[in-house]
């Protein structure tokens, strides 16, 4: 099994899982040679991108960057903060704020809330709950709840971070929650009791039914990122024997997943997240990057693939640049 602790994604131990099948075989989708979708040109994004950088993950030295296309500003945010590895930063649907998790002295990992501008210090969602691990947190697309795991538990709360929803699903250990079709289902990935399988479900917040997404018999699959109300990205090994992770579009009516073009089978490709229909950013370690993991923008029709350095020459560093978020606003 892949170490999951290298792109901050905190995993416990699980004691179950739910029964499902796997999705078929994974297709891939148009080739690059495809007259209806040729390859285009490096697009010109006018949003912003919000990640997370850091040496390694146990060095506890994570810093989060903003960088905004349209005035090639980057920013580290996270300097001016008294939080210790601060990683994993989500957009409000209105772009105005984020959420991320973090820690500060004496106490666990918790979610904290910022707006983008402030001179304040971001405020602790979840200080009131003690020494809890509280992580991954997301919006909802209406902007008034936050989705996050806490001891390895899906959890909802309100935006001053007071719990609302417990959602009861069979892993005992649930992690990284999205929220989809218009915040009543959120994806999340489970894994099972031995450890060695981790995929991809829906959980229905109107009736609690829990359904498998990606199960793939000994394919670790994880980072559920919704596209929109029919897809999401998520991350999965190339093989049983080729652990090279892998950004796949997978389909929440069951169709079979599509590995995207971008990937390469010798390299990681994780952390992927949408910019519009055609395009996203996502990290991946190939070669003639400048670090570990490095920011890229992809064209998941074509497979073109562009280095974030090509927007700014200090997006991407020796060290590792993961969980990227884009918002438009």
């Amino acid at each position: 099994m892949k170490n999951l602790f290298l792109r901050g994604w905190l995993i416990l131990f699980p004691v179950y899982l739910i029964v499902g099948t796997g999705c078929g075989k994974a297709q891939n989708i148009p080739q690059p040679n495809d007259t209806l979708n040729p390859p285009v040109h490096q697009p010109a994004l006018m949003g912003r991108l919000i990640f997370h950088s850091y040496t390694c993950y146990t060095c506890n030295d994570a810093k989060i960057y903003l960088y905004d296309f349209a005035t090639g500003k980057l920013s580290n945010l996270s300097d001016a903060w008294n939080i210790t590895n601060p990683m994993n930063a989500h957009f409000s649907p209105d772009g105005k704020s984020i959420v991320f998790m973090g820690r500060q002295q004496g106490s666990g990992w918790d979610i904290f809330r910022w707006r983008i501008g402030s001179s304040g210090s971001p405020v602790n969602l979840t200080a009131q709950y003690g020494n809890q691990r509280n992580e991954d947190p997301k919006y909802a697309a209406d902007g008034t709840r936050i989705v996050f795991k806490q001891n390895g538990r899906l959890k909802e709360a309100d935006t001053l971070g007071n719990i609302v929803r417990s959602l009861e699903v069979p892993q005992a250990e649930a992690s990284m929650p999205y929220y989809t079709k218009a915040d009543s289902v959120i994806l999340y990935s489970g894994m099972d009791a031995s450890g060695k399988e981790t995929d991809i479900f829906q959980v229905s917040l109107k009736t609690g039914f829990v359904k498998p997404l990606a199960a793939q018999p000994d394919i670790q699959e994880y980072y559920p990122i919704a596209r929109d109300d029919t897809s999401y990205f998520y991350s999965r090994w190339y093989s049983a024997s080729n652990r090279s992770d892998q950004v796949y579009l997978g389909f929440l009516n069951g169709r079979n997943p599509q590995r995207l073009l971008f990937n390469e089978s010798g390299a990681d490709f994780s952390d992927a997240y949408p910019v519009n229909s055609r395009f996203l950013i996502l990290s991946s370690t190939v070669s003639g990057g400048k670090g570990g993991y490095d920011l890229f923008v992809a064209d998941m029709v074509s497979g073109a693939k562009w280095s974030m350095n090509t927007y700014h020459l200090s997006v991407n560093s020796s060290g590792n640049e993961l969980g990227a978020c884009y918002t438009e606003r």
